[in-house]
């Protein structure tokens, strides 16, 4: 099976990183000395602060609390991973390393600087080895960023390489926590659309997707689906999907899913008829006020970096603070 290593553009896509790439940006580098490469290495990637959280040790230059929502998210996917998936840490791995820059503007002037082909991104995956790094930044999606590109490297590390597809659609289900049933609202959105214009759950076509840039925003709602059906179904989804994870541990896997879940009669029809049972279901939930944290946490929602996201600091985690009356006042009266 060939071996990806992945980077997370916007909009939850990747790309292959060649390891000829990777190997000629190594040479290249030699020549400068490691005195200068430490320098350059110091004035951009942050490593000031550090925080451990499981498998995961998390740099920044500026403190991010070990209780922020930042590192409970990464601790709460862990916990997903591990009641979804039967997920555990290998005791010999190395931790998955975690660089958070203070904003957009640091982020994009690091990415230009170590890897000018790659367009704006939030954030990006790179395994080199056993070495599995994620860099991003301090924004408004940056928890659902960080359980996307982590749920990336805890898979990769726990059950090796996946298929494209599965790779994005466990990415795209565990980016938000799984414990309630509107968390995915994005997808279902969407999918009933989808349906409308035509579109029809096709697994054996996504199976053979084998480069990022052939997936479409469908292509990931209908990975994010087909996850969400084998998870589902508590009895034999799930115990189908860990079996096909575990398989990869010793080898190529012997069939596809697409094969293992036609012989058991579950087909295109099956995933609609899942869809539109949770989207019943999601209906029929009264609607809860979301908290004021949500409110703050989701207003990018939807939008790329070229896309004018507000910039994140870590205080702006915590609700604003209401302006007294007079402030209020004298903000009315242009003052």
């Amino acid at each position: 099976m060939i071996q990806r290593t992945w980077e997370r553009p916007i909009g939850k896509t990747h790309r292959p990183w060649p390891a000829w790439l990777l190997l000629a940006s190594c040479l290249c580098l030699l020549p400068l000395g490691c005195a200068t490469l430490g320098d350059r290495g110091q004035a951009l990637v942050p490593t000031r602060y550090q925080v451990r959280t499981g498998p995961f040790l998390v740099y920044s230059s500026t403190p991010i609390p070990a209780d922020s929502p930042a590192i409970r998210c990464l601790h709460s996917l862990e916990t997903d991973l591990s009641s979804r998936l039967n997920y555990h840490a290998r005791p010999d791995e190395e931790p998955v390393e975690i660089y958070v820059l203070n904003d957009r503007n640091a982020y994009t002037h690091f990415l230009k600087f170590y890897y000018p082909e790659l367009p704006p991104r939030r954030a990006f995956f790179l395994s080199q080895g056993q070495r599995r790094v994620i860099y991003t930044y301090l924004s408004d999606r940056l928890e659902e960023d960080l359980r996307h590109e982590a749920t990336h490297a805890l898979v990769r590390g726990c059950y090796g390489d996946l298929p494209l597809w599965l790779d994005e659609g466990l990415a795209e289900y565990f980016e938000t926590r799984t414990d309630t049933l509107d968390v995915q609202d994005e997808h279902m959105a969407k999918l009933p659309e989808d349906l409308k214009k035509g579109w029809t759950p096709d697994l054996p076509r996504l199976e053979g997707l084998t480069d990022i840039h052939e997936m479409t925003p469908r292509d990931y709602r209908e990975s994010w689906a087909w996850v969400h059906l084998m998870l589902g179904d508590s009895q034999q989804g799930k115990s189908l999907l860990i079996d096909y994870l575990n398989q990869g541990r010793n080898g190529p896997r012997p069939k596809t899913i697409s094969q293992i879940l036609a012989a058991r009669g579950t087909t295109g029809k099956t995933l609609v008829t899942h869809l539109e049972a949770v989207q019943s279901q999601a209906l029929a939930r009264k609607p809860e006020p979301p908290s004021q944290d949500r409110l703050i946490r989701f207003q990018g929602s939807g939008l790329d970096v070229q896309d004018g996201v507000p910039e994140a600091q870590v205080s702006r985690v915590a609700p604003p603070q209401r302006q007294g009356l007079l402030r209020r006042i004298g903000s009315w009266l242009g003052f």
